[in-house]
């Protein structure tokens, strides 16, 4: 079951794991972006833990929160797709227990609504390619879903990204030469799944 409380230990535990690769996602960013994922998250993040809803038990409404808080916080692209990520994701969730299969069917409403916001499909070097896949696995195993088998995907896709042309956003400029660079983008959202796969091993 996934629980307000796990909802919370996830953001916390994205907000941690963001803040200490910053310099990393920043560097990412330098390459084929404008520089400034990192901090961008990292306040992003660190505003959704300070906002976050202790009183709930509903994990919805802790992720619909958290997506207010993104799309408030974070400048660039990142913030209103995160934040769309998380409240469409959060708006399909009901009840204070929620089965693994019912969250796998909210983060693909959630993705969905990041596709559409971003004009974005997959193979187009971006987030997507990180979560999508992710997503895909959770709905494959249903309830069964280990955090091992969110790492195993999420890993595999993390290579698959590096070697994309980008299409989208400023990346798309670098053409042919985006190849062999990772999307700063793709990289936040594998430590929000790692967070995740921590957090349901922890307390799952």
């Amino acid at each position: 079951m996934f629980t307000a409380n796990m909802a919370r230990e996830w953001v916390k535990e994205s907000s941690k794991k963001i803040e200490g690769n910053k310099d990393q996602l920043t560097n990412l960013d330098q390459a084929l972006g404008d520089g400034d994922h990192g901090l961008n998250m990292t306040r992003g993040l660190k505003a959704a833990v300070e906002q976050l809803d202790e009183d709930t038990d509903e994990p919805g409404q802790v992720l619909k929160g958290v997506g207010k808080s993104l799309l408030s916080k974070v400048g660039g692209a990142s913030g209103p797709l995160y934040g769309t990520f998380f409240m469409k994701a959060g708006n399909h969730l009901e009840g204070s227990k929620v089965e693994f299969s019912e969250l796998a069917s909210g983060l693909r409403i959630g993705v969905d609504g990041m596709k559409k916001r971003g004009k974005t499909e997959r193979d187009e070097k971006t987030m997507i390619d990180l979560l999508e896949p992710v997503i895909e696995v959770m709905e494959e195993r249903g309830n069964d879903v280990t955090p091992d088998h969110l790492m195993e995907r999420a890993n595999k896709s993390l290579d698959m990204v590096m070697e994309y042309e980008a299409k989208k956003g400023r990346a798309a400029y670098y053409k042919e030469k985006s190849k062999g660079k990772q999307d700063a983008g793709a990289q936040s959202s594998y430590y929000i799944i790692q967070a995740l796969a921590e957090v349901i091993k922890k307390e799952g």
